[in-house]
């Protein structure tokens, strides 16, 4: 009777040591951020990048298109593993987001018309969500400042000042990698402009700020598709989103960029996981 008392308390007391270094390990992990539980939990933002990422690393061929192809059609998969990206920047970020069905389809239905939405119409419904309330899986990110990465930016292009509509693109939306240091400021034709740096994923055929980079695989000589660079998000006094300035050169237009586009039709969000 006596041994089995002892033994008993034996196995309490390895128990007991056991619980408290597992407690200690989850403390430790739970201060450096690590993930403590077994399942790989990755956040909608970081699939958003990874989805994103596969793209620009396994792409052999890259274009700036408009192709007319459903979201999940917008970059063909070789069975090699690698893959074909010939679209443009809406057709891009609609096939990222085609991951998420639900979140993608409250901006589809906004367009049904069309194959995938056009930059606009991110533009449009990035502007009417709500910052504090998730809608369908989508929260409002109202300033620079607040951007972080796995993150999209979306801006329509203004019309022209004559009033005629000339075929062009209607603006356009990326994915926010991070951003670049502290507000800057440029005297541009007389006039004080001051801007954030962001780093995006996108596709486009203008050759962004640097450090722009372009998909390893692929044999691209300049920007003609999907890539990374900077882009700059012109803001007021109160740090406000009044423009953007894409690039430095458009290549399917031919012409350098001298100078940021003004325009309130700038707009910022994120996915969420819980959507209402």
């Amino acid at each position: 009777m006596i041994f089995n008392v002892l033994s008993a308390r034996t196995v309490v007391l390895q128990l007991i040591g056991i619980a408290t270094i597992a407690s200690a390990a989850y403390s430790q992990a739970s201060s450096s951020g690590q993930l403590v539980s077994s399942a790989n939990v990755i956040s909608p933002s970081e699939r958003i990048i990874e989805r994103a990422d596969w793209v620009f690393n396994n792409a052999e061929q890259v274009r700036y298109g408009h192709r007319q192809a459903p979201a999940v059609k917008q970059v063909r998969s070789f069975s090699n593993g690698r893959c074909e990206a010939d679209t443009d920047c809406s057709g891009f970020v609609s096939y990222v987001l085609s991951e998420f069905p639900r979140q993608y389809e409250a901006i589809r239905v906004l367009q049904p018309e069309r194959k995938y939405p056009q930059a606009k119409i991110y533009m449009q419904f990035f502007s009417d969500l709500k910052t504090d309330i998730p809608t369908r899986g989508w929260l409002k990110v109202n300033q620079v400042a607040d951007l972080r990465r796995g993150d999209f930016i979306a801006w329509k292009k203004p019309q022209p000042a004559d009033g005629i509509k000339r075929k062009s693109n209607t603006g356009h939306v990326a994915i926010v990698i991070d951003r670049l240091g502290p507000i800057q400021e440029a005297d541009i034709n007389g006039r004080t402009v001051r801007y954030q740096n962001i780093n995006v994923i996108d596709s486009s055929s203008v050759k962004h700020f640097q450090p722009e980079q372009l998909p390893p695989l692929s044999v691209m000589s300049h920007r003609d598709g999907v890539g990374k660079g900077v882009v700059r998000i012109i803001l007021d006094d109160a740090n406000r989103p009044i423009g953007y300035w894409e690039g430095t050169y458009w290549y399917q237009g031919s012409k350098e960029i001298q100078k940021p586009t003004f325009t309130e039709s700038i707009a910022f969000a994120r996915l969420v996981a819980d959507s209402n």
